[in-house]
């Protein structure tokens, strides 16, 4: 039987930074018009199938039950003086059909409308599920088919920057001016998109960022966070400014971006809990290789999701039965805890220096550390090795650098800048200098554990470094 797979969507959007909040799903009696008005679609659709005309849209009486239900201000002020209830002409209309036909709802069949493969799932879902499956669905909606304005392809993705934004911010009145200053303010990259591709209306102004407000007041407040009830709109009327506010819904629904589970950062606690639960359950697990092998792929932006990274490294272990599923489990928790313990100490980076972080991260230097063997400086350094060959691997797999090649130092200042390049730099010095040291020590003393530790350090902060600046640069 099918299901929603709203585990699967919430990890998609978690990738890219939109964080829905796990209490969500216990919501009942969520107030959003785009819920209820597909709801009505689907009702609306006998086992014969709903009857389109003859322009293959929705009937008049249809159109008409969707279009007066809830209606936002904005389209109660259009209501006002329209009589005709013809799909093309009613956005609410149009917007629950579309999403409809993206999550597989509906889909038209010789001149009807018949309910989809995921019809059933969907009326089987929670309320919370429902909202969020139609969520993600219209994320992936061309919002310009409601207004057949210009096309502005990275505006999906500037939705949920802005949804955020609008979500960490004290629920006030604010017009869409401010919102837009607010949003080129926190990515300018954005500044760089509208200019290139928005093409500014001579009408009423040549400055391009006049047409980009236009562009998110009506595609993205007006045909997109008021429909799903996230924000509420003001000014109704034409001699009104139009502002908006965020509801108690969206506070609900998302979490801050800085939202961090912190019972999850590894310390050497937690990796105290992981080795045990490897004992317990008899795994065939290298904390110290596989913390190194899923830390490198987090040098990119934006995350890969957990259940991938379990997945490629059970299949490095060519396991069978029921320890391919035990394994699994364990390194989709572990991969967890690793994206959120990278998250947690990022905020060194992008909000500077604290002193409880700092004292955090030296305890998971110690922690790192601790894993590895000590018999001898050798087996020590051969058990440090994942480090460059998984830190190697990453950059030629993912910006496909040859750290070998005479140039290598310039292709990192290149993709990145100088302080990157630095960082990834001090990752190969000093794990060429553990190397040599190793070779020469017949016991590891306090100067070959502080080397240690650097090279660990070292190793830390590239990543982190690799990853803020992935992140500073997209949206």
């Amino acid at each position: 039987m099918k299901t929603l797979n709203i585990n699967e969507i919430l990890e998609d959007l978690e990738t890219i930074g939109f964080k829905i909040n796990p209490d969500f799903l216990k919501e009942t009696g969520i107030d959003a018009a785009m819920v209820e008005q597909v709801d009505l679609l689907l009702d609306a659709i006998t086992d014969k199938g709903l009857k389109l005309t003859l322009k293959e849209n929705l009937p008049t009486k249809v159109v008409k039950q969707i279009a007066l239900h809830k209606p936002t201000p904005s389209e109660g002020r259009f209501l006002k003086f329209t009589k005709r209830f013809l799909e093309e002409e009613q956005p609410p209309a149009m917007r629950a059909r579309v999403v409809c036909e993206v999550g597989k709802l509906v889909r038209e069949v010789k001149g009807k409308l018949v309910l989809g493969t995921m019809a059933q799932a969907y009326k089987n879902a929670s309320e919370a599920e429902k909202f969020i499956y139609l969520f993600y669905s219209f994320s992936k909606v061309n919002l310009a088919y409601f207004d057949r304005m210009q096309p502005f392809d990275a505006l999906n993705s500037i939705a949920f920057a802005l949804l955020q934004l609008i979500r960490d911010k004290q629920p006030m009145l604010r017009s869409v001016e401010v919102h837009n200053a607010l949003l080129l303010d926190a990515y300018p990259k954005i500044a760089e998109h509208v200019e290139n591709e928005v093409e500014p209306d001579s009408c009423f102004s040549e400055d391009p960022f006049d047409e980009f407000e236009h562009i998110l007041r009506v595609r993205l407040f007006m045909h997109f966070f008021s429909p799903f009830g996230l924000v509420q709109e003001h000014g109704d009327t034409m001699d009104e400014v139009y502002e908006c506010r965020k509801t108690d819904l969206l506070d609900r629904f998302l979490l801050p971006l800085d939202a961090i589970d912190e019972n999850k950062v590894l310390d050497k606690k937690s990796f105290r809990a992981f080795s045990e639960r490897i004992r317990k359950e008899k795994l065939e697990i290298d904390l110290f290789h596989d913390f190194c092998y899923i830390y490198a792929g987090c040098a990119r932006y934006p995350l890969p999701p957990s259940e991938m990274t379990a997945g490629d490294l059970v299949v490095q272990k060519r396991l069978i039965g029921t320890a391919t599923e035990a394994q699994k489990r364990f390194y989709i928790d572990f991969a967890e805890a690793i994206v959120q313990t990278l998250r947690q100490f990022t905020q060194l980076e992008a909000r500077g220096s604290r002193k409880d972080l700092q004292i955090d991260f030296e305890n998971l230097v110690d922690a790192l550390y601790a894993l590895l063997p000590k018999t001898t400086p050798y087996n020590m350094f051969r058990a440090m090795q994942p480090i460059i060959l998984f830190f190697f691997d990453m950059l030629k797999a993912v910006y496909h650098m040859d750290p070998a090649s005479p140039d290598f130092y310039e292709r990192c200042v290149t993709c990145f800048n100088e302080e990157v390049a630095e960082d990834i730099g001090g990752v190969i010095y000093l794990m060429s200098e553990l190397q040599k040291k190793t070779k020469k020590a017949k016991r590891i003393k306090v100067q070959l554990e502080v080397m240690t530790k650097e090279a660990i350090t070292a190793y830390l902060l590239a990543v982190m470094s690799m990853y803020v600046f992935e992140m500073e640069e997209r949206i």
